[in-house]
């Protein structure tokens, strides 16, 4: 039995539906159930009832959700177009077409079948969620359809059983909580997860069984401690223990290694008070009786989250000194908090479906709904492949959120484990391609650093810069790295015909005219939309006079690498010798050895580079020069020191690096250790 309570019977449905919207808006739903019960009649299900019990308990669904009838008849009528010879026209024609397209719009969903093959599965689920741009509603319906499927999975093959919870797991509860659908969230984890691990669901069941009289004897004395101190100043409030569902329970354990007692240990109390300022008089009770953990309190109220929801959040101390999770918000929060856009979607049948209308907190929702928008259309996006889309798709549905602040106070959502790079990027494509550095409260950092809620922003951009390979190890949003691919592709395709311009120069020289003109005639083919995730390596990663297929040598007298200006020296039976332009040997040799054209052309094996730091010889400056120079996960070959007379200390490095710009950035980062007085690569 789920959270929702199933039904066997018509009239269980009508009455809850016209104790809620009354008996004109009941009449639809009446006449939709009339039309599904002739369709499906004949018709079973697995479990050998009456298919009718299906659309019934999905209208059930949508009804507790509190959905419009429309909504609701488009519920009981969801599987009739798919499943019988009435057509999309008759239901047009009987019931209107904002309720066909919303049966159309769910049937297209249901079309969607898992597929073997990445590309299609991720172009399916594609589709599946651009149905919901017109009309969120359509999601809302699948979710509850697969709600009472996911209850019935047991009258399922084992095999397909698990397939099925499986891609609930990762792709239908996941959207339940973007909508801040949580009800529906929950019940689908937990009969999911009965689904692929009966056995550990099973005893976590009997554990959370066992602690509940000790759960509840807890929650009471919450209660009266707490009534009696909110009754002094005039607060009205319920409270109610808020018990982990099961799934919930068993991801903590396995992701944070810990047992079931240390995990069901932390209590949970929740506070439904009357008023929004009653919220906060709340909170200031429960601080002055229990002391708070620090950095454990999070105001939802203030920054709601993009699926609406609302709250304040603490940990204290409790009466057993044991921590105690409270959780302080409204009656209308807390509608949202169980059923999220869907508690306030309130549709006018002679109103445009593509509006809502709110009645309380003006704005809330469309504000949703403009990011929720967002969020699809990025997954529209053309340049996206199969596999940057399902790791977009991912990361948005399942990862936490974090809230900085712009240097005008302006409100930055941004994801957790978000660096300065990404918050550049999500500022604008352009900030994140200039950007040098960055400020966050005020204070200097590197484009690496990762950002907390609450940090103010400000991004530090320069013309001249521009990305380098490795900031795609510096990004963690799915946004961002794709803007750097685009940048890359781009410039690749630019890079290959700058080659090829250059080496047809050589030709000229050595080729007849019309030859040249043959040469010339070659198209350049734009390289493929996977080859700069996962590029080949070359030993050096430099393309000779356009060709990559020479053998290259890295000139050991100024060790360039990637980023740097080179040039290259043909030598007798040792390739190309590749330096610095500004190396002085390399200078020397421009009057006796032939020059080539050479380019960086991709990534390929690090480069061994020497750096030399000079700062004041105070305690634990060398050990901040080498977690300064670890942070950006750079390899140390080499390292050593010495102390000099007046007080100061040099530092010599050898590092392993891929690009100008990852030197740089160390550089820059060692600079900015107090105490350092100058950090340089050292020219050999």
């Amino acid at each position: 039995m789920g959270l929702y309570q199933d039904i066997t019977e018509s009239s269980e449905l009508f009455q809850a539906i016209d104790k809620r919207l009354g008996p004109e808006k009941t009449n639809l739903v009446r006449k939709a159930f009339d039309v599904a019960s002739r369709m499906h009649e004949g018709q079973k299900r697995l479990s050998g009832e009456p298919y009718i019990i299906h659309p019934m308990n999905v209208a059930s669904i949508l009804d507790e959700l509190g959905l419009d009838e429309r909504a609701i008849a488009a519920g009981l009528l969801h599987d009739v177009v798919e499943d019988t010879s009435y057509s999309k026209e008759d239901m047009a024609k009987e019931f209107g077409e904002d309720i066909a397209d919303l049966v159309e719009g769910v049937t297209k969903i249901s079309e969607i079948k898992s597929q073997s093959k990445e590309s299609e599965a991720a172009e399916n689920i594609r589709k599946m969620l651009m149905a919901t741009i017109k009309d969120v509603r359509v999601m809302l319906i699948k979710l509850a359809d697969k709600t009472h499927n996911v209850r019935t999975l047991k009258f399922q093959p084992p095999e397909k059983q698990k397939r099925i919870a499986k891609e609930v797991l990762s792709l239908y509860a996941p959207i339940a909580g973007r909508l801040g659908v949580y009800k529906v969230k929950f019940e689908l984890e937990d009969l999911a997860f009965q689904a692929i691990h009966p056995e550990e669901y099973q005893e976590i069941k009997k554990r959370v069984a066992a602690k509940k009289s000790e759960r509840d004897e807890y929650i009471d004395k919450i209660k009266i401690i707490l009534k009696q101190r909110l009754a002094e100043i005039n607060i009205e409030a319920k409270m109610d223990g808020r018990a982990k569902h099961f799934y919930s329970i068993y991801r903590k354990m396995v992701t944070k290694e810990k047992t079931f007692s240390e995990i069901f240990d932390l209590r949970a109390v929740r506070i439904i008070t009357n008023e929004i300022k009653d919220c906060y008089g709340v909170l200031g009770i429960v601080h002055t009786l229990w002391t708070p953990i620090p950095g454990r309190f999070k105001d939802y109220i203030a920054t709601p989250k993009t699926n609406l929801y609302q709250s304040l959040h603490t940990t204290v101390f409790g009466p057993d000194g044991r921590p105690m999770e409270v959780q302080i918000r409204t009656k209308e929060m807390n509608a949202i908090a169980e059923n999220g856009i869907a508690a306030h979607w309130a549709y006018k049948e002679s109103s445009n479906l593509s509006k809502i209308s709110l009645s309380m907190q003006p704005g809330l929702e469309n504000a949703f709904r403009l990011k929720w928008l967002e969020v699809l259309k990025s997954w529209q996006d053309p340049n996206l492949d199969s596999k940057e889309f399902l790791e977009e798709l991912q990361y948005d549905l399942h990862e936490d959120e974090v809230f900085v602040f712009t240097p005008k106070g302006e409100i930055v959502e941004m994801q957790k484990g978000a660096t300065v790079l990404d918050y550049a990027f999500r500022i604008h494509t352009d900030v994140g391609i200039h950007a040098r550095g960055g400020k966050v409260n005020g204070r200097m950092v590197t484009l690496r650093t990762e950002l907390k809620s609450g940090d103010q922003v400000e991004i530090i951009t320069e013309k001249s810069a521009k990305p380098s390979p490795i900031w795609l190890r510096i990004v963690k949003t799915p946004s961002a790295r794709q803007k750097l691919r685009q940048y890359f592709r781009k410039l690749q395709e630019e890079n290959q015909r700058e080659t090829i311009a250059s080496v047809l120069d050589q030709q000229n020289q050595v080729y007849d005219e019309n030859a040249i003109k043959e040469i010339k005639k070659v198209k350049i083919k734009k390289p493929s939309k996977t080859n700069p995730n996962k590029p080949e390596k070359k030993e050096f990663g430099v393309s000779v006079a356009g060709w990559t297929d020479v053998p290259v040598r890295i000139a050991s007298c100024c060790t360039p690498i990637p980023g740097d200006e080179i040039i290259g020296f043909i030598t007798r039976g040792r390739g190309v010798s590749v330096h610095k332009k500004d190396c002085d040997t390399a200078n020397k040799q421009l009057e006796w050895m032939k020059t080539i054209p050479v380019r960086w052309d991709g990534p390929g094996e690090p480069i061994p580079v020497q750096i030399e730091v000079r700062a004041r010889d105070v305690q634990g400056i060398y050990l901040s020069m080498v977690e300064c120079i670890s942070n950006t996960e750079t390899n140390i070959l080499e390292a050593g020191a010495s102390s000099h007379p007046n007080g100061t200390l040099t530092a010599k490095f050898m590092l392993e690096v891929d690009h100008l710009d990852q030197l740089k950035e160390i550089l820059d980062n060692l600079r900015l250790i107090e105490g350092v007085i100058f950090a340089e690569r050292v020219k050999k």
